[in-house]
Formats: structure tokens, C-alpha cells, sequence
């Protein structure tokens, strides 16, 4: 009397296995079909824009779902330091500069004239203390000068000559003008300079951000009046210009197709538009299993990611938008 039970419970459970060997993956395409049908979302390239410097962030442009061109200023931080800088370091190579043009210039004509009526002025001392030191040797014989004038005229005498040769060489230096290498020296000078106010300058520029491709701003990360530090990420933008599509693949139909080859993209809401496609990526990882697979059972649910670049000018394409990915299969030797 209970074989009755055992055979329904029996065929319950041959029912359930043939249930669950005709049940496939939503990514497992019909083996025999000549192209593999899977589903997908769309993705797209992001870029986490940062500032190069850092600062308090003074302001920001845009915002979540703001759509921006490449090049367009997007935040901007407080920049009266950067400027203060720039300007001390322009003030500097100023400096510079005109120390330089002096030594190229050379002495003027008005302080040739100067250090030649100082040397005249030297001559004629000079030659006011020979005479008096003359007149004072011939009065020392006749007890007339004693012998400490005589040595007072002849210190007098020694000090205008030394007081002509200082002239003569000042006026020697300013004929000939700057040694070659005191200009080489304050030319390196200008030139170090003008790379400090070219590096200041730049410095100001980063307080600038700007956004490197045209795309969406996907998720904002700071706040008008946050520090931030150089390489923390400010913005991030979605690229949707060059969009990808996130599928999946299983292990049955991996060796039926090939990077490189073409695909097309459906979406739900454009039955009758297709987006032409390429396979630019397969993950050389299974994903979803174990790392070690031990029955042949098992094998059936490992599938690998791939990626497939979709072009999209007119902007249909949104992230996150649920896609069919359509493969033909490639012909096996």
C-alpha cells in the first residue's frame, strides 16, 4: 500500500531533474544557435578629477548629473596664497633682470666722468703733498721744520699717491666693464628666477579644475569649503561618449567567440535601434564559483566577464541601462 507514494515521489523528483538540466543561465545561449544572445548593462569609462595642488575648494561648477565639456572649468580653490607667490617670485626675476641689464650695459658716460674727476682730484693732492714735503726738506737742514713735520708731509705724500692708484684702477674697471663671468652668474640668476615665477604661475593655474573629456558628473566627492589634498579626487565624470557594456559569458560558450569581433547592442526602450559593437575584453578569470571545481556539474555555472566597447554620439546610452548583447559565433575548426 505504499507504492503508490514512492512512484509519485519518485516521478516528482525525475521531473525536477529534467526541470533543472533543460534550465539555463540567462547568459546561456542555445548551443546549437548560431549567435549567443546575453544580457548586460552599460558602463562607462569615469575619471576621478583632483587638484594638483592643495587648498580650501572656493567653489564648485558643477554637479551630480551636470553634463561637461572638455576643458570647462568645473571647481576652483582659494587661490590669494598661490597669487601672493606669484607675485613675489615675478618681483624676484624682475630683480634679477635688471642687475642683468646693468652688468651687459656697462658703466654710463656720467660715471666714466666721475671716476676721471676723482682721479684728477687724487693728482692734484698728490701733487700738493710733493711740494709740500719739498718744502719742508729744504727747511729741515736750517733747523727750520723739525723731524716730525718732515714725516707728517711724507705720510700726506704716501697716502695721495695710494689715493691715485686706487683711482686709476676704479677708473680702469669701469672702462673695461663686468668679468664674463660675474654676467654668466647673475644670468643664471635671472634665469632661476624666471623658472620660479613660471612654476608660481602654474601653481595658480591648478587651482583651477578642469575636466580632461567631454561626460556626466557621476558622484561628487567634496564640498565648497573642504581642504583638500593633492590627488584627492573632487569629481568623478562618466565618459558616456565611448560606453562599454558589462556581460558575462559562460564556460560552454567561451570558445565560440574571439576578441575583436563585431557585436550588437539592443536596448529595450529602442526595439528598432541597434548599436554596433566590438568584444574589446574577456576576463581570464572565472567569476561566481569556487576557485577549484571538482565535478563536472559544477563547470556549468562558471561564466567570465566580458567587455564590449558601444559607441554613443547621440548620448542614448545611460549607466546603468540594461542592454542585450548580441554575438554571433564564430566558426570552429
Amino acid at each position: 500500500m505504499y507504492k503508490t507514494p514512492f512512484l509519485a515521489f519518485l516521478s516528482l523528483v525525475l521531473a525536477a531533474g529534467l526541470l533543472l538540466v533543460a534550465w539555463r543561465w540567462p547568459w546561456q545561449a542555445t548551443v546549437e544557435s548560431n549567435e549567443l544572445v546575453l544580457p548586460g548593462t552599460v558602463e562607462a569609462h569615469e575619471v576621478d578629477l583632483s587638484f594638483q595642488v592643495s587648498g580650501r575648494i572656493d567653489s564648485l561648477a558643477v554637479d551630480e548629473g551636470y553634463v561637461v565639456k572638455a576643458g570647462q572649468a568645473v571647481a576652483r580653490l582659494y587661490s590669494r596664497d598661490y597669487e601672493l607667490a606669484l607675485q613675489n617670485a615675478e618681483a624676484r626675476a624682475e630683480a634679477a633682470r635688471a642687475t642683468l641689464a646693468a652688468l651687459e650695459a656697462g658703466a654710463r658716460a656720467q660715471e666714466l666722468r666721475v671716476a676721471e674727476a676723482r682721479l684728477a682730484s687724487a693728482r692734484a693732492d698728490l701733487n700738493f703733498a710733493r711740494a709740500d714735503a719739498r718744502r719742508i726738506a729744504e727747511l729741515a737742514p736750517r733747523n727750520l721744520a723739525t723731524a716730525q713735520q718732515f714725516d707728517q708731509v711724507r705720510l700726506q705724500q704716501d697716502l695721495a699717491q695710494a689715493k691715485v692708484a686706487e683711482q686709476e684702477q676704479t677708473l680702469a674697471l669701469l672702462r673695461e666693464g663686468p668679468r664674463q663671468e660675474d654676467i654668466e652668474r647673475v644670468r643664471a640668476e635671472y634665469q632661476a628666477s624666471q623658472a620660479a615665477a613660471a612654476s608660481a604661475r602654474q601653481q595658480l593655474d591648478y587651482t583651477r579644475l578642469l575636466s580632461p573629456t567631454d561626460g556626466v558628473v557621476a558622484v561628487r566627492l567634496a564640498e565648497v569649503g573642504e581642504v583638500v589634498a593633492p590627488g584627492q579626487a573632487v569629481l568623478r565624470i562618466a565618459a558616456l561618449s565611448r560606453p562599454w557594456v558589462r556581460a558575462y559569458l559562460n564556460t560552454f560558450d567561451l570558445p565560440r567567440v574571439t576578441l575583436g569581433q563585431a557585436a550588437a547592442v539592443r536596448v529595450d526602450g529602442l526595439p528598432d535601434k541597434v548599436f554596433p559593437g566590438k568584444l574589446s575584453f574577456i576576463s581570464p578569470q572565472a567569476e561566481f564559483t569556487p576557485k577549484t571545481v571538482e565535478t563536472r556539474a559544477l563547470r556549468v555555472d562558471l561564466v567570465y566577464r566580458i567587455k564590449v566597447d558601444v559607441p554613443n554620439p547621440d548620448g542614448l546610452l545611460k549607466l546603468g541601462m540594461p542592454v542585450d548583447v548580441t554575438l554571433p559565433v564564430v566558426a570552429q575548426p
